[in-house]
């Protein structure tokens, strides 16, 4: 056992000597910028080291080959990982390969959360205002007609420009055998030249422009003086067959002349201003041949590279090179510069306001200074690097490259042709509407619309016309609020938000309330108001009185049921005790004189007891009548009498009943009164029902007759009361 531990050791430390070897091989390779080589190690190296370094290297060299979906993979991991310790650089990195690949709501949240991390306001404006610029410059759509060239293949060509009835170009080497460039892994670059009438043919009968100018390393964009017979270009460190590097090892660019003589180009001459130590690349001149335009990232810069300006003097020396500027330069990169006939200077740049990696730009020349650089515009200008833009003579046309996917391979030459100005405006929208009397519906003129932003600023004020009309430009992705005012009428407003879509409308008509009318309208709806009050509280009270008197029904209604139900109980009972009630009854009659049998009742018989007309106060004859009833009760406490009273047929028979029963009533509280329990007395009120004597009309009986029917009777009901 202690010897397989021994092993195991062993053998992890070969791997991990191993390891340690691929990384530095790997570093090594990334500091020469051998990328291509370097992106291998660095996967293999992943796994058992998951450092910041190896992170960044490795992400770095995918960016640097263009392989942009890995770079955006690995920058979004290395920011996972180890945010807080990355440096800007990796953002914007991350930022710039997420625009590549078309994520730009992505690539904006990067900046935006790294500049809300670090409390950079600033910088949080910035990145708002150029992405408004950048929507300015999408809305002008398209404004090139683009073309892929037939001089393209699967490796790089770039730099076109028409000379004389060819196009020269750059290209990798096209002998398979020649140096292959370890950045890429590609052949490195020389300059060819091609029949301008035949580039429909391909590449295949492009042929080098100068054995004396193309070397085994890399010659790329150049630029001719309008004599034709000086010519600027770019080329690695590289004289007499021998090549120079910096402390680095890696092999800067220079710029170099050649003169052409007897159709030859000779006399390769360094220029001055070139250094071991730095690049010089990408030459153009100015229309007239005086001023040397080219991109360095030599110290004393704005960072990487920028574009510098010389001028050629008249001994054919070069001033010192000076730093176009803050305007034109950035901590990004500027290159490829080119001069236009009317001195506008184009170029390339990945640090202005872009769609991704390097845009062309232009920065127009008013009295001799370079104005703010604005973006070209779609299509030259991709997610991918856009660059080497050179005119034509007609200054519509022209050639430009571009390492976009849809290309052929690597970076392509495109021509174009201008087919919309550059006009960038801000996005607007339109805010109208036409102002009127809510109660005519006519145009008010002279109205005062007042607009105000969100934060209640007023910013614009219109007059209405004789139509009511007015009209307000706003800006888009905007709040506003639109007020209208007049002389006697009340004020109306109206809140507004624009969108994005360009040039849309926003309708704000409104209409305005006369104040007199609103005062009649507002008296018309309080008179309304009280009126339906009134009315309201008619119903309620009606309603309320209904509910009364169903109420009432209902009561008597269960009161006549629970009584028909107490009968039917009684029934029983009484039909047993039926005999001995008979008995009793007969008994009573006999003995008591006032008990007298009417056919199929009995009752008590008093002297007549008439009541006055429409009253049903006892007379006092009447009470004392009443006493025989008294005395009749009182002598058979067991005697249930019902009194009926009557009315004559004066008045209608709702209220004679009412009447004939206050009557019964009146009669009942008197026995009561007189020591007879209530219990054994029922009062009932016939009206005007069962006169004595019939009266066809009022006037049809005399006084006396309507008081013989006005009368009360004593009707023997029950013999069985019993007091509780």
């Amino acid at each position: 056992m202690k010897n397989l531990h021994i092993y195991i050791i062993l053998i992890l430390g070969i791997f991990q000597s191993a390891w340690s070897q691929d990384l530095k091989r790997a570093n090594d390779l990334f500091e020469k910028k051998y990328y291509a080589d370097a992106i291998a190690l660095y996967e293999a190296a992943f796994p058992s080291n998951k450092s910041s370094l190896v992170i960044k290297n490795l992400a770095d060299s995918y960016y640097h080959t263009f392989d942009l979906n890995a770079s955006a993979r690995w920058y979004r991991y290395l920011i996972s990982n180890y945010g807080d310790t990355v440096d800007e650089l990796y953002y914007f990195k991350l930022n710039q390969s997420l625009k590549a690949i078309g994520e730009y709501d992505e690539a904006a949240q990067v900046f935006f959360e790294y500049y809300t991390k670090e409390g950079n306001s600033a910088m949080l404006q910035q990145l708002e205002e150029e992405n408004i610029y950048l929507e300015n410059v999408k809305a002008i759509g398209n404004r090139f007609a683009i073309e892929n060239s037939n001089l393209n293949t699967t490796t790089s060509e770039f730099g076109a420009m028409q000379v004389g009835d060819a196009i020269w170009y750059t290209a990798a080497h096209k002998k398979s055998a020649s140096k292959t460039y370890r950045w890429n892994n590609q052949q490195y670059l020389d300059i060819y030249t091609h029949p301008i009438d035949k580039e429909q043919l391909g590449d295949s009968i492009s042929i080098s422009l100068s054995n004396t100018i193309n070397t085994k390393l890399h010659e790329g964009s150049f630029t001719i003086s309008p004599d034709g017979n000086t010519m600027y270009f770019t080329r690695n460190n590289y004289n007499n067959g021998k090549r120079k590097t910096d402390d680095k090892k890696v092999s800067n660019l220079k710029i170099y002349s050649a003169s052409l003589v007897d159709g030859e180009w000779k006399n390769i001459t360094e220029l001055p201003f070139n250094s071991d130590n730095y690049s010089n690349e990408h030459p153009a001149l100015n229309a007239d041949g005086t001023k040397l335009y080219f991109s360095s990232d030599r110290p004393g810069g704005f960072g990487s590279f920028d574009i510098y300006e010389t001028s050629l003097q008249a001994d054919n020396t070069f001033s010192t090179p000076v730093n176009l500027g803050s305007i034109i330069n950035t901590d990004k990169k500027e290159q490829f510069p080119f001069i236009s006939s009317d001195n506008s200077l184009y170029f390339s740049s990945n640090g202005h306001p872009g769609f991704g990696l390097l845009d062309v730009y232009i920065s127009k020349n008013m009295n001799g200074t370079f104005q703010q650089p604005d973006n070209l515009g779609l299509p030259v200008n991709s997610g991918y690097d856009d660059f080497s833009y050179v005119l034509n003579t007609d200054n519509q046309s022209g050639y430009f490259a571009s390492n976009r996917p849809s290309g052929k391979g690597s970076d392509d030459i495109y021509s174009f042709k201008v087919t919309k100005e550059l006009s960038i405006e801000d996005c607007e929208q339109f805010i109208t509407g036409v102002i009127t009397d809510r109660t005519t519906t006519l145009p008010l003129s002279g109205t005062t619309v007042t607009l105000a932003n969100a934060e209640n600023e007023v910013i614009a004020t219109a007059i209405t016309n004789e139509n009511g009309a007015f009209e307000f430009n706003i800006a888009c992705e905007a709040s506003y609020t639109v007020k209208a005012e007049k002389n006697g009428y009340q004020g109306n407003s109206l809140n507004i938000r624009s969108t994005k879509e360009r040039n849309a409308e926003h309708d704000a008509s409104m209409d305005l309330y006369s104040v007199l009318e609103k005062q009649k309208a507002e008296a018309l709806v309080l008179q309304e108001k009280q009126e339906a009050e009134k009315l309201r509280a008619e119903q309620m009270a009606a309603k309320k009185l209904e509910a009364e008197k169903k109420a009432a029904l209902i009561a008597e209604k269960q009161r006549i049921e629970e009584a028909e139900r107490l009968t039917k109980e009684r029934t029983a009972e009484k039909a047993r005790a039926e005999k001995a009630l008979a008995k009793k009854i007969a008994d009573a009659i006999e003995t008591e004189k006032a008990l007298v049998k009417e056919s199929d009742r009995t009752v008590i018989q008093t002297e007549e007891i008439h009541f006055d007309y429409s009253l049903w106060y006892l007379r006092r004859e009447s009470r004392e009548r009443l006493q025989t009833v008294i005395d009749v009760m009182k002598k058979n406490p067991s005697i249930i009498i019902e009194i009926g009273t009557h009315t004559d047929i004066r008045g209608n028979s709702g209220y004679n009943k009412d009447l004939s029963q206050k009557r019964a009533d009146s009669a009942k509280d008197f026995l009561v009164k007189n020591g007879i329990e209530s219990g054994r007395i029922v009062s009932k009120g016939y009206g005007e029902s069962k006169p004595i004597v019939v009266c066809a009309t009022e006037d049809a009986c005399s006084e006396e007759d309507h008081e013989w029917n006005r009368r009360c009777e004593f009707v023997v009901v029950g013999w069985d009361y019993e007091a509780k």
